[in-house]
């Protein structure tokens, strides 16, 4: 995305002057690997307020996505922090089911340390596997707010499936009348780019990529 391209906006704090199109590096370190990645904003210059498009929203988020190339076996602290949210648990609360310290999970989402391989593993799997994220919050005596809603999700999800691909009639009027039934949301997997739009406009949206987006646990615990 060319950054004069934007299309310039009047500042919304001041409205003293218009945007401009500006840049900054947020740096990772995975590995102890520095892992640099420029991402978009604006800037007022009269007041100095910085505002984040939604156009520049979505590349930053693609922008952070693709640094999960230069990763290898660890997550991305949005990953993390996307397993927490899907379940609506707290950083404690995450740390207590995993068997980490209190200040873990604020750490690992915003990847001022990461988790060891064993947490890591185990982490993915939590993941990938929903009912081992479930035994072992179960084991710990954490309950997972949103779990009846995903399991929800997922029924709808495997009954359109279903609902597409039968072969033959009465397995398809089975599953439409599952689906009107089921009132499910059927909503889009959303573990691994959880970021909170902060909207203040029609058109502007503050910037989910900059350090305080996920750093926390007032946000989003």
């Amino acid at each position: 995305m060319n950054m004069n391209s934007e299309k310039k906006r009047r500042c919304l704090v001041c409205r003293g002057a218009e945007l401009e199109p500006t840049s900054y590096v947020r740096e990772f370190q995975p590995h102890g690997k520095p892992v640099a990645v420029e991402l978009l904003t604006s800037r007022c210059p009269s007041c100095g307020a910085e505002v984040t498009s939604a156009a520049q929203h979505t590349e930053n988020l693609g922008r952070l996505k693709a640094r999960k190339a230069q990763y290898g076996d660890l997550l991305l602290g949005e990953e993390i922090l996307g397993l927490r949210r899907r379940y609506g648990i707290t950083q404690q609360q995450a740390a207590k089911v995993f068997g980490k310290g209190k200040i873990a999970f604020s750490r690992y989402e915003n990847e001022t340390s990461y988790p060891d391989e064993s947490t890591t593993k185990l982490l993915k799997v939590a993941i990938q596997k929903p009912d081992v994220l479930k035994f072992l919050a179960d084991e710990a005596g954490v309950d997972l707010p949103l779990w009846d809603a995903r399991c929800e999700d997922e029924r709808g999800v495997k009954v359109r499936v279903i609902f597409e691909g039968a072969p033959d009639q009465v397995a398809r009027r089975w599953a439409e009348k599952e689906l009107a039934g089921s009132g499910s949301r059927a909503s889009g997997d959303d573990r691994l780019w959880p970021f909170a739009n902060r909207r203040s406009g029609a058109e502007w949206v503050g910037d989910p990529a900059n350090d305080e987006h996920y750093s926390s646990e007032a946000a989003y615990g």
